[in-house]
């Protein structure tokens, strides 16, 4: 193309005046930058002068940096050369085709850091990784040949290259995230406030109303944010560059085993790439490409479909923005993914007073401004109901689902229902079940003939637009694991043993990393099938194999990663596989705990003395505190205080004065006792005695509200196991009601599965106490949200109480 013609071309495309779109983004993001510049106080000016870039992964991350610069006066560029020179360039590492940045130089991100540590800049010369400046600097050396789970750096290199991993990572990273949003949150909302100074009266709506947000093919428009001349293009997300490769082994038998076990391997032959799509645009699908599908499949059936890259880092940033957004209306939110959510906008509607489209189009504007991705929303009375208004509405749209549910759930294929998975499907199949219209149509001991009770049920409601479970806005995690199923190849014991000690120390950091425990222990091996071949269609994957699992719950807690390697080494023993034909590898911890707060140092000084006999004494008289008034619980059992310490307790040579104990604060007394994991004496029995409150006092009483979740399940413990008096349910039920007034779910679920779970086993008295605190919540529920709260109901004893 002539000179002549490409300035002709940019002056025409809208960008010219700025050189095209690239300069346009760059001045775009310099705009951005100082935005966030002036809003931030200045710490210093230790950066005046300097413009860095990031390039890859660093530690600080790339958004640390950013506001790192910006508080000490500096410049962070995305893009070399953005609205001046970049003078730095921060990286860890980088391979030889980047190093190449004329007479920038590369240097490692502990610079920022240490010259912020040092209040001046101190010299980068010490921090180069590598430059043009001199030709001594190390040099990065690629490893060529794929690793194997026998390289001391597989594992690391696994985990930053999968997919699965960092997806879910980013999954749960957000939970975390909206937990932490909650727990921050003041009640001000600065974009419902905003909405409200711009719309009309508030209204009144009857009804719940959800929202379900998703993002449109996310990993491929935040893909395509850095690469606008493939939009409208049939473009995939995968590892694979070309979709080709040169197989040197016949993968026949392969594929022969797999059979039908394996709808994905159709169309691959010894050139295709089985490596898998994560996301596919719409012009891909059109051809009949879909998430999932092998790129040598999905090259058959389009041409013209050109890969991409992943790029976590823009993933986590574009998540967070949409997060971020939402939040500024409410924290309602229940995290699903990085690129999808539902929220509770109930409220938002009433006291903004716009109807569901207008709410719709306006946050969907917002989302695509701040990220520059395209988002789908659906609406309806529940999850299930939003999730497929989504359906309807994408593309790119949003639709609301509010008449005629059950005749448009009419034509919902079972395979879209939510928990339908594949075995499911198969049994709904064998009673010619395809549609929830047909569902609709089945009585209820039919689909229980297949299915079972429980799962009847949830399929039936499911079918007619019904979903009793409320959102769960809070995130706690069941287990954590580490999982490797490719590069697993292994000569003898020794280099097997070695990896599952590697694997248990990263299932202890992500384990440490939660701020839990763990007494159970499961280690999962896949082993390569009878007759499979050794060498895999896919390069060091793990081909047809058969799953085994072995579980071991300790005594004790998993309190080091040599603990968990002797626990899984003892059940890998006991498998006696044959290490060649291990193709999979992992360690899961379940019934998981949170750790206790340990007492601070300084507690700790203050509290102790240590003396020659190696005894620790706490007298009265060396501490100077005011004796804070004791607390006070609730309602006739409940407005009781026991006596929690005996004078003294004795443990491993450690005497403390509990005199001195019990005049702490309450948070301060539980802190050491679970430190020293004291126990009461034996003492007279009178001393245990509860003691009434005197009704005078009854103001300083405090409510179920003002006690921890973990306070209150020990209160009801306790009180299940005396002789149940009226006033207490009232009083109980009551709270409870008040929770589902509030639309507190968060709160009330737990505490009812709670109740059922301790009040199960009871007698039958107990039994209707619970169904009369359920008829105090559900009033309550009728009157938040216009429906009943799903709860347990069957008791051991098979009495139908309500």
């Amino acid at each position: 193309m002539s000179k002549k013609r490409q300035k002709n071309r940019d002056e025409d495309n809208g960008f010219g005046e700025w050189g095209g779109y690239m300069e346009a983004k760059k001045a775009k993001l310099s705009e951005q930058f100082d935005v966030i510049s002036s809003n931030i106080e200045k710490k210093s000016l230790i950066f005046e002068g300097i413009s860095i870039l990031v390039n890859g992964y660093t530690q600080p991350s790339a958004d640390e940096l950013k506001f790192l610069m910006a508080e000490h006066g500096g410049r962070f560029h995305l893009y070399p050369n953005q609205k001046g020179v970049t003078t730095h360039i921060i990286a860890t590492n980088l391979p030889n085709i980047k190093i190449n940045q004329g007479n920038i130089p590369v240097v490692n991100p502990k610079w920022i850091t240490d010259s912020i540590d040092a209040k001046k800049l101190v010299d980068f010369k010490k921090y180069l990784l590598y430059s043009n400046e001199s030709k001594t600097q190390p040099k990065l050396n690629l490893n060529k040949n794929t690793k194997t789970a026998n390289d001391p750096e597989f594992l690391a290199e696994f985990y930053n290259n999968s997919r699965l991993h960092l997806i879910s990572t980013l999954g749960a990273e957000f939970k975390q995230f909206v937990n932490e949003l909650r727990e921050k949150s003041i009640g001000n909302f600065p974009g419902l406030n905003k909405l409200m100074n711009s719309t009309k009266l508030p209204r009144n709506y009857e009804n719940c109303v959800i929202m379900h947000i998703d993002m449109d093919c996310f990993f491929v428009s935040v893909g395509l944010r850095s690469r606008p001349e493939l939009k409208g293009r049939p473009v995939a997300v995968t590892h694979s560059k070309t979709g080709q490769i040169n197989r040197k082994n016949d993968i026949k038998k392969e594929l022969e085993m797999w059979g039908e076990k394996n709808s994905k391997l159709i169309n691959i032959d010894n050139k295709s790439s089985m490596s898998e799509i994560a996301s596919c645009s719409y012009e891909a699908r059109k051809s009949g490409v879909r998430n999932g599908m092998l790129m040598g499949a999905a090259l058959k059936l389009c041409p013209d479909l050109t890969p991409i890259p992943y790029d976590f880092d823009e993933y986590k940033k574009v998540s967070k923005i949409l997060y971020e957004t939402i939040s500024e209306y409410t924290v309602d939110i229940e995290a699903v993914s990085c690129d999808e959510m539902y929220v509770d906008v109930t409220g938002i509607l009433k006291k903004t007073g716009v109807c569901v489209d207008e709410f719709a189009k306006h946050i969907r504007g917002e989302i695509s401004l701040r990220t520059g991705c395209p988002c789908s929303a659906g609406f309806g009375e529940n999850r299930l109901q939003a999730r497929m208004a989504t359906k309807k509405a994408k593309p790119n749209g949003q639709h609301h689902l509010k008449d005629g549910v059950l005749s448009y759930f009419e034509s919902v294929k079972l395979e879209d229902l939510p928990g339908v998975g594949w075995s499911t499907l198969k049994k709904l199949k064998n009673l010619r079940l395809e549609t929830c219209g047909d569902v609709q149509g089945i009585n209820l001991n039919t689909l229980q003939s297949e299915l079972g009770e429980k799962l009847s049920k949830l399929i039936q409601d499911y079918s007619r637009g019904i979903d009793p479970k409320p959102l769960q806005y809070e995130h706690e995690r069941k287990s954590v694991s580490a999982d490797v199923n490719y590069g697993i190849r292994f000569k003898n014991h020794e280099e097997s043993l070695k990896f599952l000690e590697s694997l248990s120390k990263e299932v202890f950091f992500r384990l440490s990393e939660i701020k839990m425990k763990s007494k159970c222990v499961t280690l999962k091996l896949l082993i390569r099938a009878k007759d499979a071949p050794i060498e895999t269609a896919k390069y060091l994957g793990c081909g047809v194999c058969d799953a085994l699992s072995r579980s071991t719950t300790t005594n004790f807690y998993l309190d080091s990663s040599e603990t968990i390697f002797k626990e899984a080494k003892s059940l890998y023993q006991k498998l006696g596989v044959i290490p060649e034909d291990l193709r999979g590898v992992g360690i899961q911890l379940s019934r998981l705990e949170k750790v206790n707060k340990v007492v601070n140092n300084a507690m700790r000084n203050f509290l102790t003395k240590k003396l020659e006999d190696n005894e620790i004494k706490i007298k009265r008289k060396d501490v100077n505190v005011e004796k804070p008034e004791k607390k006070k619980v609730l309602t006739n059992y409940f407005k009781v205080e026991k006596l929690d310490f005996n004078r003294e307790v004795k443990k491993k040579g450690l005497s403390v004065d509990m005199d001195v104990l019990k005049a702490l604060p309450e948070e301060i007394q539980k802190e050491i006792i679970d430190e020293y994991d004291l126990k009461p004496l034996k003492v007279n029995t009178e001393l245990n005695k509860p003691k009434l409150i005197d009704t005078n006092k009854a103001k300083k009483t405090k409510s179920f509200s003002d006690l921890s979740l973990e306070s209150l399940r020990v209160l009801l413990k306790n009180w299940i196991n005396t002789e149940p008096k009226e006033i207490d349910v009232e009083m109980l039920g009551g709270y409870l009601k008040s929770l589902a007034i509030k639309r507190d779910l968060n709160t009330l679920y737990p505490i009812i599965r709670f109740i059922y779970r301790i009040i199960n086993e009871k007698s039958c008295v107990w039994h209707e106490i619970y169904a009369k605190l359920i008829d105090f919540t559900q009033k309550g529920m009728k009157e938040s949200f216009g429906k009943l709260l799903h709860v347990e109901k069957k008791f051991y004893c098979g009495i139908l109480h309500f």
